[in-house]
């Protein structure tokens, strides 16, 4: 279930690699020995970190605020920031963004859905922001990720 990126040069395209998955990914491959550099795995995190990540899983779709995860984990905004950061050493908000894109990698290669549909099905409101988010994280466009996917030889991008 790796997302994968193609990075480009203006020359020649390289092969894929892997983009920085969301905090609860990397731990998880933390604990089974992956070189994930100094992230936190998940069983030492705190428990209001561990909450913060059970309500993003469970709401991603959603639209809501830092401050409604905060109150869920019985903190103020800011003891969350602070806490959250130290503990995943990225914040809050990007953390929701690569685990959205992150959703919207699985959704395009296992749905046959509009890249409309699942951007609004992973909790983006927008469609050209979801394919900025889309590219910054992944290098290519939606449908691009979408079709290099369903390629037999995948050193290429798709047309």
């Amino acid at each position: 279930l790796t997302c994968q990126r193609i990075m480009t040069t203006e020359e020649t395209l390289l092969q894929p690699r892997e983009i920085e998955m969301p905090a609860e990914i990397l731990a998880e491959e933390a604990l089974r020995g992956g070189s994930l550099g100094a992230i936190a795995p998940l069983a030492d995190a705190p428990g209001d970190a561990r909450r913060a990540i059970a309500f993003v899983a469970s709401r991603y779709p959603d639209k809501f605020p830092a401050s409604a995860v905060a109150t869920h984990c019985g903190l103020s905004r800011f003891q969350f920031s602070r806490a959250f950061h130290a503990t995943f050493r990225i914040t809050f908000r990007e953390y929701l963004l690569r685990y959205r894109v992150r959703a919207a990698c699985q959704a395009l290669t296992q749905d046959h859905d509009s890249v409309t549909a699942i951007a609004y099905a992973v909790g983006f409101h927008d469609g050209s922001y979801f394919a900025r988010m889309f590219r910054r994280y992944i290098g290519m466009l939606p449908s691009q990720y979408a079709r290099w996917h369903e390629r037999p030889d995948r050193s290429t991008v798709a047309p």
